[in-house]
């Protein structure tokens, strides 16, 4: 055990000199940086879980029923894909009317519908796309 001799700060333990223990120097600045940096990064480890389970949770194609009241009703079905590849073939069926077909659609792209029949008393709605392999079917 090898033991230091610090010629600057010779005093006692019983002298109360703690000058070297409690400096306001550049330590407590590296501390502080540390410190900063530290949160700064688990910001950004917090935002990236919270937008990675936002885009998990409605990855696919989603259907989305939106009534609108008042003097007027409005009703109007939302349809998204949040996906990273386009969607063929979607077609959207109220109740049992004719099937509207909607063609394409992009990746992160969203369509608004309303039935043909102006109809605001249907009660399912059925997405078909990729001819048939995926099917949605909400209810009211």
């Amino acid at each position: 055990m090898h033991v230091y001799f610090n010629p600057y700060n010779m005093g006692r333990w019983d002298d109360d000199n703690r000058s070297d223990r409690y400096s306001s120097g550049p330590n407590k600045k590296r501390n502080l940086l540390k410190l900063i940096r530290r949160v700064i990064f688990i910001g950004f480890a917090i935002v990236g879980v919270v937008v990675l389970y936002v885009y998990f949770s409605t990855s696919g194609l989603n259907l989305e029923i939106i009534q609108r009241g008042g003097p007027v009703e409005t009703i109007s079905v939302k349809l998204s894909n949040n996906n990273f590849y386009s969607i063929s073939n979607v077609t959207v069926t109220f109740d049992n009317e004719q099937s509207q077909e909607l063609g394409d659609m992009g990746p992160f792209a969203s369509i608004f519908i309303t039935p043909e029949s102006g109809s605001s008393k249907f009660k399912q709605v059925l997405v078909e796309a990729n001819n048939g392999d995926i099917k949605i079917i909400k209810n009211r």
